[in-house]
Parts: C-alpha cells; structure tokens; sequence
C-alpha cells in the first residue's frame, strides 16, 4: 500500500462534555474516504490528554513521528482545537505538516490558510483556546473557593485517615484506622523520628492507607500535619499544580502543593488526639528537622551559627581538626588579624551553653515571666483582632446598604444597565473579600484564644521543657537553643558570653568558664 493514500486519524478529549472520542473518529474517516484516503485501525490516535501540553503525550509524539518520516499523506480531525492550545507549539506542529506534505483535513471550522496570514489566524485561534481552557480553570478555583468561604462546605467529602464522614457530612466520626493516627502522632511526640515511625508501623504489620507493607515517610508527614489531629477541619488545603520535573507519560497538574487551608468551623471532629499547642510544636519540630537534614557534615553541630566573634560579628563554624577534637573555628576577613580565640572546644562548650539553657528554662522566676509576658501579648493581639471584626461588620452593612440603595435607584429607573451591572459586580468583589478576611481573622483569633488557655498549666508547660531538655535527640536539643535565640559571643578580651532572649527580654550569663588557654583547642 503506498503512502500516497495513507490517513491518520487524531482524536482528543480532555473533559466529558466533549463530542466522543468515537464520534470525533468516525467524522474524520467519512471526510477522508470521500477524498479518496485510506485509514486503517493503527491508524487511529484516540486520547485523553489536556491541550496545553501536548508535546507530553506520547501518542501526539507518535503522530508527529508518522508526519516527519512521511508515512502519512493526510491527518483528519475533528475540530483545529483538538491540536495545541498553546500557539508557537501550534505553529510548529503545522509547519511539519506543511513540510513534509501531510494535508489537514478539518472537518468543522474553517480550513486551515496555506498563506503566511494563516499563521497569524491560526496563532489568534490558539491564543483563544488557550484563555478559554485557563478561564475554566480559574472559575473551578473560584467556584470551590466560594463554596468553603460563602457556604461554609467542604470541597470534596474524601475521608481523612482515620475518620469518615456521617450522614449528614458535618461531622467526622473515628473509624478502624483512628488508632493508627494516634500512634503516629504519638510516637513523633515522644522524639520518633518519620523514619522510624514508619519502622514501627512496618513492626506492627500496619498497612498504609493505599495497602502496601511499608508507609512511605511524605505519608506519615502529611498525617502530623493535618489539623484534624487537634478537632478543626480545613478545606483547600491543597492544590493540584504542574510539577518542576515530569517523571514518565504524564500530563496536567499531577504535583501538589500545600496551603494553610481555610478554616470550617461548623465540621465537628470527634476524639481530637492532640492540643492545638502541641499541633504547633509539631509543624515547628518537622520544619526543624528538615532544616537539620540539609546539614552537609559527618558531625552534628549543635551551636552552628550561633556563635559570634563581638571583634566583626563573624561566625565560627564546627569543624573536625586532624591529631585534636572537633572544635568551631574562627576565619577573619583579613588573615592578618588576630582573633584572641581561634579555635573553641566542641563539646565542652556544648555542655555548658546546655547547662545555662536548662537552668534558664527550669527557673520559677523565668517562667513566670515568660507566661506573663506572652499572655500580655496575646491578650493585646485579640483586643486588635475584635476590633477589626467589628469594623468589618460595619463595611458589610454599608455593603448591603449601598447595593439595597443601587437596586432602588435602578427600579427608579435612575441608573441605567451598565453603570448598575458594574457598580453592583464592585460591591460583590467587596462582599467576597469581607467574607474571606472575616475568616481570616476569626481563625488568628481561634488560634489565640487557645493559646490563652494553654498558657495557664506552667507545671504542662515546665513538663515540656524538661522532656525537650532531656531528651537525647539533636533535632530537640537544638530545638531548646533556637527557641531561646542562643548567641555565643566571643569578646575581643577572649571571654566567652552567651545570650538568651526570655519574655521578649534577652538574658545575658556570667562568663563561660572554659579553662583553656588563648588561641588553643585541647583534646577533652
């Protein structure tokens, strides 16, 4: 059979609304039999792939394959919005055609113009295929963001693990896998690390939620983060995104990407397994451990950049010195100035910047302080917040005012069709951002009356801090120091300081007593 004569057939669908992929198949192949083509079954391209990324798809690499080798003479389709949305990718694919002689059989809509004036409508076209697909993009966005902001629904009724919805989908009730949740945000709060819960889990024979033997760690994260462990609900906590890096035949928004969400809080959450307060630690405690992992050393370091040298305020770094201990070392910007102490005992200091933090943190008079001084502020931030609540209702019942005063106007026949429409779509815009910074506020709230209540238990609280400060673990040991803005300073005499910030206030010690001498770093 010779190439001549031989038809391919291009049919793509991306939505269910669209015209069959059948239908789109048996259209071309009747255009292309009356013009005397042949189309034979490997012939026939049916998919299910978005237009704006067509050079994804492994089956319109095929066909272009077929148009760059001339092993087809004629290309059927059903519509020119079939191709690329995107215009220069539009335009390539034509000129191959173009090129190697293939013609484009379009059986609705106008034909496809030979002359250089067609690029430039078939670029126009393009260009309107492509905001048409992103405008019906953005109102899906819109459309479910209204439904959690206006109506107060969930996006989508998926069960989170561990819960499921009852009948009347407003409330989540604990199921079989509630106990599993437990023990993961559990064990993290007793030191676990991700890789370790998921051993745990892999010990006990625990499935993970798509069944397989192992939980991969993203899983186990995704589980200590989600507010449901503390009893509050959020929607549009993630969002489906184009991924950096494409791996496999893939098209569309298959990566995600993860959002503060928006709070419902008319969804009841039943058996909560944790405190608002020790959700937090947890968000703090794997944002640390991230930063941690990204070490690029054999040795933790557990004072790295937090020690100052007060002569150019430059930091030392720690560093394994060949015959000697590890140390943290000092490098000036000019090599020819002196620095008093180069070189500081690693584990030495450690010990004693510890020992100052402990005995900070397990002082009375300290913590005392810390709780006052936090619950003033709280207690400021939400006199701040309440009142902006209240001048937001004052703007909604202008709001409802102005549009009751407009329709008036309007049936008064004072106001003709076009000022209305877009005086009232300028008071809806503002409608909706009243409704989402209600929201907005009303959560910060929330969040600060429960942090409020917390901070009245100082013997909970003297209980946490003994068990960070206790614990083994560099992720928790470093944790402490961070929280309490630790800073060594190495004066110009050679004395060695070390700052803390308690209450908003910072806390300086004595003297580290280091018994070394000058520009020394002794084994230990």
């Amino acid at each position: 059979m010779s190439s001549s004569n031989i038809a391919a057939i291009w049919a793509r669908v991306s939505t269910e609304l669209q015209q069959s992929l059948d239908s789109q198949v048996s259209r071309a192949k009747s255009e292309l039999e009356k013009k005397g083509y042949i189309v034979s079954p490997e012939r026939i391209l049916k998919v299910d792939w978005t237009s704006l990324d067509l050079f994804h798809c492994p089956e319109f690499q095929e066909l272009r394959r077929w148009i760059q080798k001339k092993e087809i003479a004629a290309l059927g389709i059903l519509d020119r919005d079939r191709l690329n949305a995107i215009g220069l990718q539009r335009l390539i694919f034509l000129s191959d055609c173009r090129e190697n002689g293939v013609e484009l059989i379009i059986c609705q809509g106008p034909p496809i113009l030979d002359e250089p004036e067609g690029q430039l409508v078939e670029l126009a076209l393009a260009i309107g295929k492509e905001r048409q697909v992103l405008r019906a993009q953005q109102g899906s966005r819109d459309a479910l963001r209204e439904r959690a902001t206006v109506k107060g629904l969930p996006t989508t009724y998926q069960n989170p693990y561990g819960y499921y919805w009852d009948k009347t989908q407003s409330r989540l009730l604990a199921d079989v896998n509630w106990e599993t949740r437990a023990l993961i945000v559990n064990l993290f709060l007793q030191g676990k690390t991700l890789k370790s819960i998921v051993k745990e889990l892999f010990k006990r024979g625990v499935p993970s939620p798509k069944g397989r033997e192992w939980w991969p760690e993203p899983t186990v994260s995704l589980i200590l983060k989600d507010t449901i462990n503390y009893g509050e609900y959020r929607a549009l906590r993630r969002e489906a995104v184009e991924p950096k890096q494409r791996r496999g035949a893939t098209y569309g928004k298959t990566s995600s990407k993860h959002h503060q969400g928006i709070t419902l809080s008319n969804i009841v959450v039943e058996k909560p397994i944790i405190t608002k307060e020790q959700h937090d630690w947890i968000l703090r405690r794997l944002e640390q451990n991230k930063l941690n992992a990204k070490r690029n050393s054999k040795r933790d370091y557990l004072l790295r950049s937090m020690i100052h040298y007060e002569g150019d305020n430059l930091r030392y770094y720690g560093v394994d010195i060949r015959h000697m201990s590890w140390a943290y070392k000092y490098i000036p910007r000019d090599r020819n100035k002196d620095n008093p102490r180069t070189y500081l005992p690693g584990r030495k200091l450690e010990s004693v910047v510890e020992a100052k933090a402990r005995e900070i943190l397990t002082s009375d008079e300290v913590l005392e302080r810390e709780l006052g001084w936090r619950k003033v502020l709280i207690d400021e931030s939400i006199t701040k917040l309440e009142g902006q609540l209240r001048r937001l209702d004052r703007k909604w019942n202008e709001n409802v005012n102005a549009e009751s005063e407009l329709v008036g106007l309007r049936i008064r026949g004072k106001v003709s069709d076009e000022p209305y429409h877009r005086q009232q779509t300028l008071l809806l815009t503002e409608r909706r951002w009243v409704i989402e910074e209600r929201g907005r506020v009303e959560e910060q709230l929330t969040k600060l009356k429960q942090d409020s209540v917390a901070l009245v238990n100082l013997e909970g609280l003297r209980g946490q801090v003994e068990q960070k400060l206790a614990s083994t673990e560099f992720a928790d040991r470093r944790f402490i120091l961070e929280a309490l803005g630790t800073k060594v300073i190495v004066t110009t005499e050679g004395k060695v300081e070390v700052e803390f910030i308690v209450g908003g206030d910072r806390c300086q010690s004595d003297e580290i007593a280091l018994n070394l001498p000058q520009n020394a770093c002794l084994r230990y």
